[in-house]
């Protein structure tokens, strides 16, 4: 069985979603502090994975909003830049709405 690049870029968003719920969940409620690098990395992975997943999910859903899969379609060609560049777009402007609402801003 052939291993399709789809199923690469589930796993890196299955793995980055499942990741960000246990540091959410299970592990940042329950660390004492102990250790200030710890501390850190607990703090920007909630903001890391996301940026990591989302994009691997827009790879995989781009060619099926595609009306026409040819190879020539630009949206297919460059899937990997445009997935990165909304991604990004996303979470910063995501960033901005906390800020300039009743949301937390973390």
């Amino acid at each position: 069985m052939k291993f399709k690049s789809e199923y690469y870029w589930f796993l890196l968003f299955a793995t980055c979603f499942i990741s960000y719920q246990q540091i959410q969940d299970n592990i940042r409620p329950y660390y004492d502090g102990a250790n200030a690098t710890i501390e850190y990395l607990l703090g920007v992975a909630p903001n890391f994975f996301p940026a990591i997943g989302i994009p691997a999910l827009f790879v995989i859903l781009i060619p099926h909003l595609v009306k026409k899969p040819d190879s020539t379609n630009w949206l297919l060609q460059n899937r990997h830049s445009v997935a990165n560049i909304s991604s990004i777009t996303g979470l910063i402007g995501w960033e901005f709405l906390q800020r300039t609402g009743n949301f937390i801003f973390d």
